[in-house]
């Protein structure tokens, strides 16, 4: 069972399990922290589900070519409606495989990943093994995303991905072991009053070691909406 829903003011349409593991606020989050340049034109979305970050990428930035690679063969079936349903074809370039194993000729401008960020030991099991794949590291672990990067990446090149605020010493390390610094770096907070709960991180394989640690997001403010959240997923052109 699927259902068919809508993103940025129904412009996008995304098919995604009815049950099991669905793609969240994250993925909008962190395809509004990119930041494109003109000279990006390949692009990698590692980890890329029912093709949400893939499809907001296109959208927003207007990329030609943006490889998907997804392992999951129910995901990768969603993935591939998502991106009819958005008439994304010959832009987005799906493939069914392990990004552990895969092996290419192409060099990326940029790498996009929302990897899943704990161990299933730290956390309680779903039912569905398919949210269990998503939420878990045993599938997809950060330190493979920085892995393929090293290899992949074009020397410069950009890595943007998400992860929980308090591992984010782990994401630093990993990052620093595979050679691909991070720049840039938002932290997002429930509330203003409440600890951080992701960090979302732009890196550069092979850069300079200076941080940029950007003003924190915050879901709410004292409890009520806040405004410039709302929008992020309302809006076109806000971004983080």
């Amino acid at each position: 069972m699927e259902t068919i829903d809508t993103i940025l003011k129904n412009s996008i349409k995304i098919c995604q399990p009815a049950e099991g593991y669905r793609f969240n606020a994250d993925s909008v989050l962190l395809a509004k922290f990119v930041k494109p340049a003109n000279d990006m034109v390949n692009i990698l979305d590692i980890g890329a589900g029912s093709g949400v970050i893939s499809v907001l990428l296109r959208y927003l930035y207007s990329f030609v070519h943006i490889d998907a690679v997804e392992i999951n063969s129910y995901l990768y079936e969603c993935m591939l409606k998502t991106i009819d349903m958005n008439m994304m074809n010959g832009y987005i370039n799906p493939v069914h495989a392990d990004i552990r194993k895969l092996k290419t000729s192409r060099r990326y401008d940029m790498i996009v990943s929302n990897p899943p960020y704990r161990s299933s030991q730290t956390g309680r099991l779903c039912v569905n093994i398919d949210e269990n794949n998503a939420r878990f590291s045993e599938s997809l672990h950060l330190e493979d995303v920085l892995s393929f990067s090293r290899s992949y990446l074009k020397n410069k090149g950009f890595l943007y991905f998400c992860y929980e605020a308090d591992l984010a010493v782990e994401a630093f390390a990993l990052c620093r072991k595979y050679r691909v610094e991070p720049k840039r770096i938002t932290f997002f907070h429930p509330d203003v009053d409440k600890p951080a709960r992701q960090c979302f991180f732009e890196c550069r394989k092979n850069a300079g070691q200076e941080l940029k640690v950007d003003k924190p997001l915050f879901q709410k403010i004292c409890g009520g909406i806040n405004e410039y959240y709302e929008k992020l997923f309302l809006d076109t052109e806000v971004f983080l």
